[in-house]
């Protein structure tokens, strides 16, 4: 092996004891070659950057000459056969990428999407990468991973077998005597009086303090995901609530659901609780052991803003899932009266509380600007109306949204995610002006130039995920993830259509750049090994798994961190007192460890909730199928609603076999009414429009659908009432208990001219019962 390749491990140290099939596998792998180290799924672009680190702490190790001079090859793990190969293609004519420190290569293998497991290698160097799966279900066992942190992120609850890892198993927390349970006022912390029950929810980081607003993006965030791909989320992911028929995302959003409405409870007015913690920084690991009294700091504005949209958005979703919908209905419920409350404590919304927070309960600062509690404000309107479809709500939606923020600043970046998400929604919805929503939608689809497309097509970063200098900050994982959520959003919410593709990859890259494809070589996560990753991360600052524990580093420890913790990420303006992070390149500032004072580790590595919402999301949305079931397009204009709690005037009933009801209450997606049809074997519910309405190639039709077992459905368009179907008809199967948003594309439907008659038929030979909301077509 020539000197030169540095740091290079054997790969047999890695991967013989999890698979016992590395006898093909390359003797020697190398650091230089960042890809996703779990893998890809088939259709995805697949490109490895092979760097050559020019600055930062491994500028010492050099790529040996004749780098780039043969082509890369992909060979099959379990054999060794070639699959693969193709040149690799210098970046900015070698230039160095300033970001990383880095000049490099970078070699694309999209034309692969055989499933299996496979290496990368250099036939010059004679080098290889780690092992990668390339499968439809690569990222399921990250997901259940990401997602299970937030159930050793209990407070209140055992982590016992088969429920925790042996490693990771622990006693409730904060049960004790002025604890959760007791929790006392912080402005009378001897009065017995002013106790309150209010255990639960999530350590919202590493420390185990309890906010109300910071919960917000979390949960707001993970509905989100929900939402994008109820598919990834199962009802299997190993916690105690698996295999209740509801999926493990909602069971696991509902232990914080549920926290917060003590938090609402506690005030006796309908507002919320702000911030549950303890008076000083004396960590103690596991929780469990951990006996100091605990208290709460009283009602805020800001929190009980926060309190109305996270229920209220909540209660949308429940409400959509049968077994869950009394639960919908009182989260609504209860969003209404926080709402109420907050009108009367900020003067109408005009007047908020910024400084309720006064630092007593150590920690993180819970109060919110005047600025981010009108964001809460419109969240909380925008799923109120989705909800009830009072004008109140659309009412203060339209004449505020300029107002705030996204829309007011016209700059749609990563740190408003969830209420561009709501907007997006809300221009979608049934009665909303079409100016509004039109406005809405122009602005996003004018953000090319904010860490997307424009930045892509320049090839502005080595590492083909290009986020700005400023955005290096404490957090800036989280910041990344939602680069790849808001351009995700354009595909998701059928902007820009044509650009889908695009927009998906570079979504996609930072999900590679948190997996390792990022000048470090390391995984974003942590103690990823046995998920695949050859370097994840060793240790995370947390209370539980802290510096000197049994859960101190993966390697070295007893037990580690678990699986599948998010860190903060590099971090341009650390302030601890380790040296060699400031100094490096943006992308390179970061250090694996977890010591606190005065080395200040959280600053890179503590994670968080809202930092692990937004991976999460970001990796459910990018195995989204793309398929007519999972594109949402935007909503109709008036007068192409065809129904939306009633059938609209210039459309009529022309169904045959099959029984609609247009003002059905029990099962609903949004508003008061859902259409139930009951259908005999091959019915059809059939809308027709007195003269037709002109269409062109793209008009989509768009609507939600919802059955109690998996049903086929038919979905054809006439342009004349004798006339035959443009098309056969597009088939689309609607998974079983679960609105489904159906998208069928002008393609798709046979690019009629016309639609005179739109026929959803069900495709079964014995009759099924389907729920059908917000049915629409866009010019």
């Amino acid at each position: 092996m020539p000197a030169a390749l540095g740091s290079s491990l054997t790969l047999a140290a890695c991967w013989c004891a999890l698979s016992g099939a590395a006898l093909a596998a390359p003797v020697t792998l190398s650091p230089f070659i960042k890809l996703d180290q779990f893998g890809y799924l088939p259709g995805m672009r697949k490109v490895a950057v092979i760097a050559d680190p020019q600055a930062g702490a491994n500028a010492s190790q050099r790529l040996p000459p004749g780098t780039g001079t043969a082509p890369y090859q992909v060979r099959r793990w379990a054999d060794d056969v070639v699959v693969f190969s193709g040149p690799v293609q210098l970046w900015n004519g070698g230039a160095t990428h300033a970001q990383s420190g880095d000049r490099g290569w970078s070699f694309d293998f999209s034309g692969l999407q055989a499933s299996g497991s496979y290496y990368l290698y250099d036939p010059v160097q004679r080098v290889g990468s780690g092992r990668f799966e390339i499968s439809e279900q690569v990222y399921a066992p990250v997901l259940r991973h990401a997602m299970r942190t937030y159930f050793y992120q209990r407070l209140g609850h055992a982590k016992v077998p088969p429920y925790a890892d042996p490693r990771w198993t622990d006693a409730s927390s904060y049960d004790g005597a002025g604890q959760d349970r007791f929790a006392r006022s912080r402005w009378a912390k001897n009065d017995t009086a002013t106790a309150r029950d209010l255990h639960g929810g999530w350590m919202d980081a590493g420390d185990t303090n309890k906010y109300t607003t910071l919960a917000q993006s979390a949960v707001l965030q993970l509905l989100d995901a929900y939402r994008f791909h109820p598919q990834a989320f199962g009802d299997n992911f190993g916690i105690p609530e698996s295999g209740n028929g509801v999926s493990d995302l909602l069971d696991e959003v509902r232990w914080e659901l549920d926290f917060l409405q003590r938090m609402q409870d506690a005030t006796g007015t309908h507002g919320l609780l702000l911030k549950v913690g303890t008076d000083n920084h004396n960590g103690t690991s596991p929780p469990s052991a951990d006996t100091r009294a605990r208290y709460y700091l009283p009602e805020c504005t800001s929190a009980t803003l926060a309190g109305s949209a996270m229920f209220a958005a909540a209660g949308v979703v429940y409400q959509s899932v049968p077994s869950q919908r009394v639960y919908g209905s009182a989260l609504t419920a209860r969003a209404e009266a926080a709402w109420a409350r907050a009108q009367h404590t900020t003067a109408d919304f005009s007047s908020f509380e910024t400084a309720c927070d006064d630092g007593d309960i150590k920690a993180g600062d819970a109060d919110v600007d005047a600025a981010g509690q009108r964001q809460s404000a419109l969240l909380a309107a925008i799923y109120l109306y989705e909800a009830t479809g009072k004008s109140t709500y659309r009412d203060f939606v339209e004449s505020q949204y300029t107002r705030i923020a996204p829309t007011s600043s016209t700059w749609w970046g990563p740190y408003n995610q969830p209420v561009q998400v709501a907007l997006l929604r809300y221009a979608r919805m049934g009665g909303v002006s079409d100016s509004v929503a039109q406005a809405i939608r122009a602005q996003k689809a004018g953000q090319n130039s904010v860490m997307s497309v424009q930045d892509d097509q320049a090839g502005t970063d080595l590492y083909r995920a290009h986020v700005p200098d400023a955005q290096y900050h404490w957090g800036h994982n989280a910041v990344r993830a939602n680069v790849g959520n808001l351009n995700l959003d354009f595909p998701g919410f059928g902007i820009h259509s044509d650009n889908a593709a695009q927009y998906r990859a570079i979504a996609h890259q930072h999900l590679h750049w948190l997996h390792g494809a990022n000048p470090l070589g390391l995984v974003m996560l942590s103690n990823m090994s046995g998920a695949g990753a050859e370097k994840s991360l060793q240790e995370i600052y947390h209370t539980w798994f802290d510096h000197g524990t049994v859960w101190d580093n993966a390697q070295t420890s007893p037990s580690g961190p678990p699986p599948g913790y998010v860190s903060g990420g590099p971090h341009r303006s650390y302030t601890g007192t380790v040296a060699g992070i400031n100094n490096q390149p943006l992308q390179k500032a970061y250090k694996d460890w977890n010591t606190g004072w005065p080395e200040n580790s959280w600053e890179l590595t503590e994670p968080a909730i809202y930092t692990q919402a937004a991976y999460v999301q970001l990796l459910a949305r990018s195995t989204l199928p793309v398929t007519a079931t999972q594109q949402p397009l935007p909503s109709a204009g008036p007068g192409l609603v065809l129904y939306d709690d009633a059938l609209a005037s210039d459309w009529e009933d022309w169904s045959w076999g099959a029984q609609p009801d247009f003002a059905h209450t029990a099962t609903v997606k949004a508003g008061r009414y859902a259409a139930r049809v009951d259908f005999k074997p091959w019915g059809g519910l059939s809308l027709r429009h007195a003269s037709g309405m002109a269409a062109t190639p793209a008009t989509p039709l768009d609507f939600w659908a919802y059955a109690a077992q998996a049903t086929e459905l038919r979905v054809s368009v006439q342009a004349q009432d004798g006339a035959a179907s443009a098309a056969p008809g597009a088939r689309v199967t609607l998974p079983a208990q679960q609105w489904t948003n159906v998208v069928l594309s002008g393609e798709q439907l046979g690019q009629p001219a016309l639609f005179k008659r739109i026929n959803i038929q069900l495709n079964h030979a014995n009759g099924r019962t389907v729920y059908f909301d917000q049915i629409q077509i866009t010019p």
